[in-house]
C-alpha cells in the first residue's frame, strides 16, 4: 500500500469521523443507543480528537522537507479524484438549488411549519453536500490505487 493510499484511506475515515459527530451533535443519539449514550459520546470526541491529529501528521508530512515523491501516476490519480469530487459537488449545489427555486414557488400553498422545518434542512443539506464532495476524492484515489490504474 503507497503512501498515497494510506493518506486517502485517512482521508475517508476523518471525514467518516466528523460526519457522524455532525450528525450526533445535530441530531442527537438514536434511542435505540440511549444505554450507551456516554460511551458514544466519548468514542466520538475520541475519534474528533484522532482525525485531528492524523490530518496534522499528513500535513506534516506533505511539508516542503519530507515532500512525497509523486509520480505521473500519483498525479493523474489526483486530478481523477480532484474532478469527481467537484463534479459531484456541483450537482449537488445544483440539486440545493432545484430545492430552493421548488420551495419558493410552493411557499404560498405550503404549510408555515414545514417552510420553517425546510429551512434548515439547506443548512444541513450544504454541510453534507461539502463532506460527500471531499470525500468523493479519496475514494475515487483508493478505487484507482486499489485497480492498479
Amino acid at each position: 500500500m503507497s503512501r498515497q493510499e494510506v493518506y486517502a484511506w485517512a482521508s475517508v475515515w476523518s471525514s467518516l469521523a466528523v460526519t457522524l459527530f455532525y450528525v450526533l451533535t445535530m441530531f442527537g443519539i438514536p434511542g435505540v443507543f440511549e444505554p450507551i449514550k456516554d460511551n458514544i459520546i466519548e468514542v466520538v470526541i475520541v475519534l474528533v480528537f484522532v482525525d485531528l491529529v492524523a490530518q496534522t501528521i499528513i500535513t506534516l508530512q506533505q511539508s516542503k522537507s519530507l515532500r512525497i515523491e509523486k509520480d505521473e501516476r500519483d498525479l493523474q490519480i489526483e486530478a481523477q479524484g480532484f474532478r469527481v469530487g467537484y463534479y459531484f459537488f456541483v450537482g449537488a449545489i445544483a440539486l440545493l438549488m432545484g430545492h430552493v427555486f421548488t420551495m419558493h414557488a410552493i411557499e404560498s400553498f405550503a404549510d408555515p411549519e414545514f417552510l420553517a422545518s425546510m429551512r434548515f434542512v439547506v443548512m444541513h443539506y450544504l454541510v453534507f453536500a461539502l463532506v460527500a464532495g471531499t470525500t468523493a476524492k479519496p475514494i475515487v484515489q483508493i478505487i484507482h490505487y486499489r485497480r492498479g490504474a
